[in-house]
């Protein structure tokens, strides 16, 4: 660490690679991270449930980022209709 800081005050022009590299291995790290504590399909714990990926609802988003909201919505709201039905 105290080579970089060094590198750096030498030539500052440097300073965004290392920001925006950093940033960026952060982030991948982060994203595994959460892939492997909230994925549906990802078995870490081999005492628990066989298959976690069971868990999830018909009318549950199991994706990190979903352009239509709104199908996931209705999906629900159909769900808790067909469930007051019953």
């Amino acid at each position: 660490m105290a080579g970089v800081l060094h590198l750096v005050k030498t030539n500052p022009a440097l300073a965004p690679l290392f920001i925006f590299g950093g940033s960026g291995i952060v982030g991948g790290f982060a994203y595994i991270g959460h892939c492997l504590a909230n994925g549906p399909d990802v078995v870490i714990n081999k005492s628990a449930a066989e298959k976690p990926w069971n868990r999830i609802q018909p009318h549950e988003n199991a994706k990190l980022w979903s352009p239509n909201k709104d199908f996931w919505q209705d999906r629900k709201e159909r769900a808790e209709q067909l469930k007051k039905q019953a």
